[in-house]
Formats: C-alpha cells, sequence, structure tokens
C-alpha cells in the first residue's frame, strides 16, 4: 500500500502591521534632532525630491542627486515641525526650488572664476610673447629707418622726434614745403610696405 508523502501545507501567515507615520509627522522629530525619523524621512521623501529637483532645473540624474543631498542638508537643520501633508510639500517644494537656484548660481560663479583664471594665465603666457614682438618691431623699424637716405631719416626726425619741423627740415634740403611732405609720405609707404610683407605675410 503506497504511503502519503505529500507535504503539509503551511498555514498562511499575515505580515506584521508595520506603523509608519506619515510624513509631515517626522518632522517635528526631525527637528528635534531624530536621526532615526530623519532617516524613515529620507527614505520617503527621496525619489520625489529627485523627481522634483529634475522638472524643475530640467538638468541630468547627477546633478540633480547633488540637489537632493543639498535639500536634505536644509531638513536635517532647518525643517520645521508640520502639521500636514499638505503643508509637507509646501515647504518641500520651495525648498527644491532655493536649491536649484542656489545650485545654478553657484555653478555660475564658479564657471566666471574659471574663466577668469583661464584668461589671466592666458595673459601671464602672452605678455612676454607681446613685448618680444614689441622689441623686435622696433629694432626692425630703427635698422630700416637707417637704411634709408639721409634726407628721408631727417625728415622722419623732423616728423615724429619733435625737435624740429618738416618745413624746417625742407629749407635745410633746400625743397619746398610740398616736397618734403611728398618724400616723407614716400618714405613711410615703403617702410609701411616692408612692414606688411615681413610681418603679415604679404
Amino acid at each position: 500500500m503506497a504511503q502519503n508523502t505529500a507535504q503539509p501545507t503551511p498555514p498562511v501567515v499575515d505580515p506584521p502591521v508595520v506603523d509608519v507615520p506619515p510624513a509631515h509627522a517626522l518632522t517635528g522629530r526631525i527637528a528635534a534632532g531624530d536621526e532615526v525619523s530623519f532617516a524613515e524621512f529620507y527614505e520617503m521623501w527621496f525619489a520625489s525630491t529627485l523627481l522634483l529637483a529634475r522638472a524643475i532645473s530640467r538638468r541630468d540624474e547627477a546633478w540633480c542627486l547633488d540637489v537632493v543631498q543639498d535639500v536634505m542638508m536644509i531638513v536635517v537643520k532647518k525643517i520645521p515641525a508640520l502639521a500636514s501633508e499638505e503643508a509637507l510639500r509646501a515647504w518641500m517644494t520651495r525648498t527644491v526650488m532655493n536649491a536649484v537656484t542656489d545650485r545654478t548660481r553657484s555653478e555660475a560663479r564658479r564657471r566666471r572664476r574659471e574663466q577668469a583664471a583661464v584668461a589671466a594665465a592666458a595673459d601671464a603666457v602672452r605678455e612676454p610673447w607681446l613685448d618680444l614682438c614689441d622689441q623686435e618691431r622696433l629694432s626692425w623699424l630703427t635698422a630700416s629707418v637707417g637704411d634709408l637716405p639721409l634726407a628721408e631719416q631727417a625728415l622722419l626726425q623732423a616728423r615724429f622726434g619733435g625737435t624740429t619741423t618738416v618745413a624746417h627740415e625742407a629749407t635745410v634740403l633746400g625743397i619746398s614745403s610740398d616736397a618734403a611732405h611728398g618724400r616723407l609720405r614716400r618714405a613711410l609707404d615703403k617702410l609701411r610696405q616692408k612692414a606688411a610683407e615681413l610681418w603679415n605675410g604679404t
């Protein structure tokens, strides 16, 4: 005769009822420094806070997770005892909006500081090269003026040196003032053309 080997069906046991207080009921305890209540609140509000931060900021999840941490730090330090879930939702919405604004402004300030630092570093690198270029151009100009005929050198000295006048040099050279200005203009044109060929590659 076959033996009955079926195992008896275990009785159905209902899970224990866990009394979870509404989130607003935790706020007074958090304000009083209850860490356990804050941990419960964190679990209850983490996902909602992240969704709210993303909806307000339109930023990526990593950025919004930082906002969540900012908000939760404010919860620990500043949340008041709130009387209802509606009051809690309103308080959390304002806090998330303020946290998004603060982080956006902080990010903008940091970006401006970084840009200023980059610009300052670029200036620090660029200035010696500019000085070197200026010195090189001055040396070239001095040498180029020295290659001009003496009359044209005298006219350039009169025009830019400030110790005499072009009209006076014209008298010394025995030419008219118009002729002196014409020679001066042609000398300057030659210097400009040579400079453009050398420095601009034309």
